[in-house]
This record gives structure tokens, sequence and C-alpha cells, in this order.
């Protein structure tokens, strides 16, 4: 039998036809799959209603509270309530004997007219201080000026005379000088000018003009002499006197002609001593014992070279520079005592403890107002809380009594930063617990903010979601306090339990809404993706809302009524602009 040879074409043709079908096959089917993932979904921007809301969870709380504390020490004598009792306005409650209420009044009453008499005089003395530091400067400057014009050969004697004043803590403060007039003086030294010239080259004055050499020595003795007083006590009239009778006994023993450090402190310690035993300086107002106060002013006023002033005034080769220099010293000695006296800051708190006493004693004498009556029932309601006993004593521990009105409650919520200012009083809201739902009205929201110091990013994001109130989540947020009324209770409610409040802060008609699932939220803002009929491509838009909704924002800007955005946009977009297949 013969054998038959079959072509191998015969086979080839069918097979390529096949592999060509089939990868023409996929190639389509893959261009399918590809064209059904850039089908995209659509969304027309039409007008709508919002009704925006703030969703936060509070505590139940009677919307009544009345809270009897005692305050002082007093007896009880009777009490007529226990917890769970139900009161009528005006029902007694419990009374006292406050004779020891009485004795706690008039000791905070003499610490009150005290702290209004330290308020007093020290605010005398602020204000003396203030003047005294105003002619200071002033006397200073003219020092200053006029030592500036010697050492640059531009001084012209005045022709009137001064006579020598003392200062001392409350007097005006003057320029004291030798009854020898400017003119008198300068007359001298011109005259002796060329006898003087060769010792005046050699006798170590300063090179600016005829200036002291240990004139800053001197300016930084008389300021320790300042800092030892503020040292010794912080009572102004304390320092006042003790600078008045330094200065009059340092006046004394210049005037008898003693120069010697040493005899001058001994002389400065024996007047304060005396002004001590006399009574003049109160030794209670001393920060350390009367023998130590007179130690240190003693050392502070030895430290001050006296023998080195006198020979620098007789040797000086320009006396009225020397005196100006040396008044100028004393006069910023001066200064430092007054700069303490006009410090406002001992005024504030002298004024903070006269208030918080003044505060103290009000509050008692209306406690003992109350508790002379005896405690009666400010409203109809239930007592909560009774932390006293017949014929026992108070204290300012006792939390005395409670009386709450369970028929008037409240939800107590605390607003973020994000949501006060949508909240106003007299908005409506609901109150839902696992009981049931309840009407409501915000009755207050308070003007300050307590509790964290920092606000939470939560607030942030549920913000630009439509989330109110995330803040609650965190302990770190401050939060403002917002009570609202709870309409039509029943026995479900009770004080303490938490509860969902949904308060309405706005209702807004006819307005662009966009759907919340169609927004993109990014740090930068809000932003949506436009589609362009016209090339068939949708880009990046950033919008700006309004009103929201757990649903919709409303749109203020970047979008109108009839836009067409993509519904649900995807997170990974790669480009701003680009085509897409509409559904």
């Amino acid at each position: 039998m013969a054998t038959i040879k079959r072509s191998k074409k015969r086979f080839i043709v069918p097979i390529c036809i096949i592999l060509v079908l089939a990868i023409a096959g996929g190639a389509t089917a893959g261009a399918i799959v590809k064209s059904r993932k850039s089908v995209t979904k659509l969304y027309t921007i039409s007008s709508g209603d919002i009704s925006e809301n703030v969703t936060l969870t509070g505590d139940v709380t009677s919307g009544s509270v009345k809270e009897y504390k005692v305050g002082g020490v007093a007896t009880v004598k009777e009490v007529f309530v226990e917890v769970g009792d139900e009161v009528k306005s005006g029902d007694e409650l419990a009374t006292f004997d406050v004779s020891d209420l009485s004795t706690q009044i008039a000791t905070l009453q003499s610490s009150y007219d005290n702290a209004v008499l330290s308020y007093n005089a020290t605010k005398q003395s602020y204000d003396n201080a203030k003047v005294m530091l105003d002619k200071l400067d002033d006397m200073i400057a003219d020092l200053e000026d006029e030592i500036a014009a010697i050492q640059n050969g531009e001084y012209v004697p005045e022709t009137t005379s001064k006579k020598p004043t003392q200062s001392h803590s409350y007097s005006t403060p003057t320029r004291s000088s030798t009854s020898t007039t400017k003119k008198e003086r300068t007359t001298k030294e011109e005259s002796s000018s060329d006898d003087n010239s060769s010792s005046n080259n050699s006798s170590g004055t300063s090179s600016g003009g005829g200036g002291i050499p240990n004139i800053n020595t001197i300016a930084e003795a008389l300021e320790e002499l300042n800092q030892t007083l503020v040292a010794i006590s912080a009572d102004l009239d304390t320092i006042a006197e003790m600078s008045a009778v330094i200065s009059e006994a340092l006046a004394e023993a210049i005037d008898s002609g003693a120069l010697d450090s040493d005899v001058i402190a001994a002389k400065v310690g024996d007047a304060i001593a005396g002004a001590i035993i006399d009574g003049m300086i109160d030794s209670a107002m001393l920060m350390v014992d009367s023998g130590a106060a007179v130690d240190m002013i003693e050392a502070a006023v030895s430290s001050v070279d006296f023998d080195a002033i006198g020979n620098a005034v007789a040797n000086s080769e320009n006396f009225v520079l020397t005196t100006d220099e040396i008044q100028l010293a004393s006069l910023m000695a001066q200064r430092g005592i007054f700069k303490v006296q006009a410090d406002p800051s001992l005024l504030n708190a002298q004024r903070v403890a006269m208030n918080s006493t003044k505060l103290a004693l009000d509050t008692l004498k209306e406690q003992k107002a109350e508790m002379d009556e005896g405690w009666k029932a400010a409203f109809d309601g239930v007592i909560t809380k009774v932390d006293i006993q017949p014929d026992t004593q108070t204290n300012l521990l006792s939390a005395g009594i409670t009386l709450e009105n369970l028929d008037n409650m409240t939800a107590t919520v605390s607003l973020s930063e994000y949501d006060v200012h949508k909240v106003k009083k007299g908005m409506s809201a609901t109150i839902k617990t696992v009981y049931g739902t309840y009407d409501g009205e915000v009755v207050s929201v308070a003007p300050t903010a307590t509790g964290g110091s920092e606000s939470s990013v939560l607030d942030s994001v549920g913000s630009q979601m439509g989330i109110s109130g995330l803040s609650s989540l965190t302990s770190q947020s401050a939060g403002v306090e917002c009570k609202v009324a709870i309409y039509n209770t029943d026995e479900n409610i009770i004080p303490g339990f938490s509860a969902d409040v949904e308060i309405k802060t706005g209702q807004f008609d006819g307005v662009p809404v966009v759907p919340i699932e169609s927004i993109v939220l990014e740090k930068e803002g809000t932003f949506v993706y436009l589609y362009d009929e016209t090339d068939g491509t949708v880009t990046k838009t950033r919008i700006e809302t309004g009103a929201v909704s757990d649903s919709a924002y409303e749109v203020k800007s970047g979008l109108k009524v009839g836009d067409r955005i993509i519904a649900t946009p995807s997170t990974d977009y790669e480009e701003e602009t680009f085509k897409i297949n509409v559904e």
C-alpha cells in the first residue's frame, strides 16, 4: 500500500490563522477591558437644600442647681432634709448658730481695712515717687548738660546764688550747693588759674575737664547704700524713713567737719538705731533684725570715701565741675530709691490682696446673712447631697446641701473653636439617648474656653468632612461650654448620663450643592475634578465651600449649577488634567 505524504503547509496555515485570531481576540478583549476601566461616572451640579448641624456628645445635668455652701466655721442646729427628699420653694433645709461666723467676719473686716490702708499708702508713695522721678530726671539732665558745657569750655556761670537745701524721700529734691555763687567760684578759679596750673596738671583729675577721679566709685558706693536699704526692707515707707534718717545724719556729720568714713558710718548707725528705738522706723517691717540692719547700713556708709570727696573739692582745679559731679552721683543714688518706689508691681500686688480680701469678706457676709435666716429651698426640686449633721461644726471642706430641679434638665456639651461661632443661643437642638429622642434649645454659650491648651487636629479634619466635635475624643483640646435645655423629659433622662446633641445651626435652601463623595480634601484646600465636554477631559479644580450637612456641601465659588464633575474621584490620579470615557 502506497504511503501518502501530507504537506506541512496544510497544518501551518490553519495554526497561523488560529494564532492570529487568538491575538486579535486578546487585543480586542484587552481594549474592551481598558475602555471599561476608563469609563467614568459624572455628577451634575444642581441646586439643593442644606440643613447644617453641629453634632456633639455631652452630659445630662439638672437645669437648676443650688449649692448651699458653708464657707466658714458655724454650728449646725438642725437639718430637715435627706438625700432624695422632694422639697418646695421656701421649705426650710437647715438652721445654724452663726456666732463663730461673726467673729470670722470681724477678723476679715480688720484684715480688709489694713489692706486698704496699705494700698492707699503704697499708692501715695507710688504717685509721689513718679513725681520725684520726673523732677530728678530733669535735674540730672541739667547737671549733665552743665558738666558737658564745663568740659567743653562753654560754661556760663549763673549770677544768682542757690542756698543749700536738704532733700528727703517725699520732698521735692533740690540741688544742694555751698552759699558761694557759681560766679564767685568761677572768678576765684580764673584769678588763680595761672598759679595753680602746675598743680592742676598733677592733681589726678580726669582729662575730660577737671572731674574728680573717683566719681564713679562714689556713685557706686551711694548706689550700694541704696541697694542695702532695699535689701533690709520691702516696705516703701520704711525705706523712705531710713533714707531720711541717713540723709540727716550725713549732713550733720559733714557740717561738723568729720570726713572720716568710719566716724560718719558710726554716727549714721547711731541715728538708725535711735530711730528704731523711738519707733520712727518700724522694726516689724525689717527683713533682718534691727542690729543686723544697723550693721549693714554702717558698712554701706563706710564704703563711701568722704575724705576723698573733701580733698577732691578742696584741691579741684574746677570747683564747679567737682561739686556738680558729686551732686550728680548723689542724685543718681536718690533716683534708685524712687525708682523702687515707682515700680507698679508692688502696687498691683497690694491691689490684688485688697480685692481678694474684699471678695472673701463679701462672700462670708452673704453666707452669714443666708445662714442667719436658715437655709431655705430656692425652688421646687430634689435634695441630691447632704454633707452636714446636726450639733456639729462646719468647716471650709463641707459641701453643705445640694438642691436640683430634675424636671428641668440640660445637656452640657463642649464646642470646639471650629464650631463655637456657628452655635447661638436660641437655636433648636435634638438630644438622643439610648432611651429615645428629645427636642431641645441652646440656652447658653460660655464667653470663654476652658480645658486643654491646644486644639485638636481632629476638629480641622472633622470640620472639612462635616463632622463636628471630634475634639471631644482627645483630652488636650480646649472647649466652650454650651448648655442645651431638654424639653418633654421623662424618667429616662437621668443626670450624669451622656447624650448625643445635634444643634441645628442653619438652613440653606436653593444653593449649589456638591456631594461629599465628589470632593477631594487636601491640606491646600478643597478640590473637585471638573469635566470639559469640548475635549473630553477633567481638570482638578479648587472650590470654596460653605454650609455642610452629613451628605453635601454648599458651593460658594469654583462651580456653578450645570457643571459636571467626577462623581467619585480616585485618590491616585497622577495628572491634574486627563481624558476620560464618560458613562
